[in-house]
Formats: C-alpha cells, structure tokens, sequence
C-alpha cells in the first residue's frame, strides 16, 4: 500500500516537472519571438511609392527575419550617407552614383542590394513642344537639378551624342513642376514613374525621352551600408537583405496592399497617386531577370566609365564598393 502511494506521488512529481520544463521551453520561445533586433533605413526622398518593399518588408516580413525595422523618411535636406555614416542609422537608401562620388571621396559604404538596376531618370517634354529626342535640346531651355543624378545623365547624353552647348540654354529649376506646367522651360528631368503620374493627373500630354534608348546606361537606387557593420554584423546584414527582397516581391505581386501600408505609413500621401506610380515603376524594382536587388555588374562599370569621362571620378573598384554576397545567399537559400 505505501509503495503504491510512493509510485503515484513520484508519477504525478514527474508529471508536473514535465508540465514545467514544457511551459519554461514555451516561454522561453516566446521571449526568443519578441526579441527582435531593432534597424533603421533611411530613405533619400519623401514618402512615395518607391518605399513600397521597405513598407512591405515592415508589415510582413522583418519579424520573420527576426528584426523590427524602422523606416525613415527622407527629405531634399536630409542626406542618407551621412546618418548612416555617423551610426544614426544602419542602412541608406541613395541613388547609387552617389555611394560612388562619396567613396571617391573617403567615404568606405558598401551597396548590399540595388532597389532599381535601370535609372528611372527619363527627359520629359510637352507634347506639342516636338521635342522628341536628345538632338531637340539645342536652341531651347533645359532644367537642370543640380547635384542630382538626373545632371549626370543630361551630362552624359550631350557629351555622347555631341551636341552643341552653346546652343542650349540650361536653367536651374526647382523639384516642384509648377514651373514646368507654365512653360517657363522646354525639357524636364525626372523619374519615369513620378512626375509623368501628375501630368496625367493634369491631363497634361507629353512625351519621354529615354537616356537608354541612346546608350546611356546608369544604375538609380541601392541599399547601402558602412562596411565595419558587414564585419561586425553580418547576419543582421544577412536578415536585412532577406527582409527587403522579401519585402519587394510581395511589393510588386501586390502593389495595391503595398500602396495601402505606405498610406498606414504617412497619411498625407495620395494613394491613388501612388498606386499608378507604383504600377508605371514596376519594370524599374523587378530587379535584373525578375530577380529583385539584383543588378547587372556590367552595368557598374558602364555608369563608372562615364562618370569617368565627366571627370567625376578617377577610380572604381567594384569588388570593394558592391557586396553581392547576401542577395546571392538570399536566392541560393529560397
């Protein structure tokens, strides 16, 4: 009788401590969930469709990669490079000519995904202006935006079809379109997937000029970072990567519930508006062979030789300023 007594003891013991042990391994998982790892991004422009995997990637991907992103916005006076430099944030968002002028000049980032591997930048004019390709620029005004990648690829496109300076009559010109509208020059510079989305909310018709239709091969956005967080940090680069391609697959499978957590994300921006921005950019975020972050590296040293040529920069190592490792990792593993 008193061993039987013993064994029921010691079986229900042995049963609570299982009970215990499963409840410790449970919450034990639980807190390894919740602990995620805090990043920023900086963004280069105001809140637009171009934020569309970063929003994505927020809202649906990150925790699983076990980070939690925070997402900030940019502005015409706020400079990536610089916060990511100064440790104010981990990652950047920047036109990638930019990553290359500020390693030509001390700077040591590093691209580790490239958000559009063709430059979105196209030459916008007024239908009724007959201004149809680059040949059409003499004798009339060319808006110029200063320090941006748009003037290096304006630059470039006179340079190499060589057409006479002196005979076009450039002019600097404010971000706003206003302007433009009211004819107070001929040619505008833009991306392919932002201003032409207001004239066609104005009704306004116009025509594009493509800089690759005439050889001109620049790269337009990329994510970058310091290289001492690829060496201290290269999981949480890993799990970056990871999350932001993830991010921009779902994006551009879905661009209306991407366009829907960017007007969760900022409730000033126009949805509508951003949705055809989206939809008209598409082909500029799928990535090289619809494989997003991905980019050609011909396509690099097509855009370093002609910053070259314009003296912009003397030197460009490849191997040293674009770290393909994670986004190759990322497709191996998927």
């Amino acid at each position: 009788m008193v061993s039987k007594i013993i064994r029921n003891k010691t079986t229900k013991i042995i049963a609570l401590i299982i009970l215990l042990v499963l409840a410790g391994c449970d919450k034990k998982k639980e807190q390894s969930q919740n602990q995620l790892t805090k990043v920023s991004v900086r963004q280069e422009w105001f809140p637009f469709s171009g934020y569309a995997g970063e929003v994505m990637a927020i809202n649906e991907t990150a925790k699983k990669n076990g980070l939690e992103i925070k997402l900030n916005a940019g502005s015409d006076n706020i400079d990536p490079i610089k916060l990511v430099l100064s440790g104010e944030d981990d990652f950047g968002v920047v036109s990638a000519d930019r990553i290359i002028t500020a390693n030509e000049q001390g700077a040591d980032l590093v691209v580790i995904g490239v958000i559009n591997p063709v430059s979105p930048t196209c030459f916008i004019t007024k239908k009724e202006s007959n201004i149809v390709s680059p040949q059409d620029f003499e004798g009339k005004k060319i808006g110029i935006l200063t320090g941006t990648n748009t003037e290096y690829i304006y630059k470039a496109l006179v340079s190499k079809l060589k057409l006479n300076r002196s005979r076009i009559q450039e002019v600097e010109i404010p971000f706003d379109l206003a302007t433009f509208i009211t004819g107070n020059y001929d040619v505008r510079p833009g991306f392919i997937y932002d201003e032409p989305v207001s004239l066609d909310e104005k009704n306004i018709q116009y025509n594009i000029i493509k800089p690759s239709d005439y050889d001109i091969h620049f790269l337009g956005t990329v994510y970058f970072t310091r290289r001492k967080l690829i060496q201290e940090k290269p999981q949480l680069v890993q799990s970056f990567v990871n999350a932001m391609a993830e991010g921009w697959g779902k994006a551009i499978k879905d661009p209306a519930k991407a366009i829907h957590y960017l007007k969760a994300y900022d409730s000033n921006i126009k949805e509508e508006r951003e949705l055809a921005s989206l939809k008209k950019g598409l082909y500029y975020f799928q990535g090289k062979d619809h494989r997003v972050l991905i980019a050609d590296d011909q396509e690099w040293q097509k855009m370093a030789q002609t910053l070259k040529e314009l003296g912009v920069i003397k030197t460009f190592d490849l191997k040293k300023m674009v770290d393909m490792q994670f986004i190759n990792h990322y497709y191996r593993e998927k």
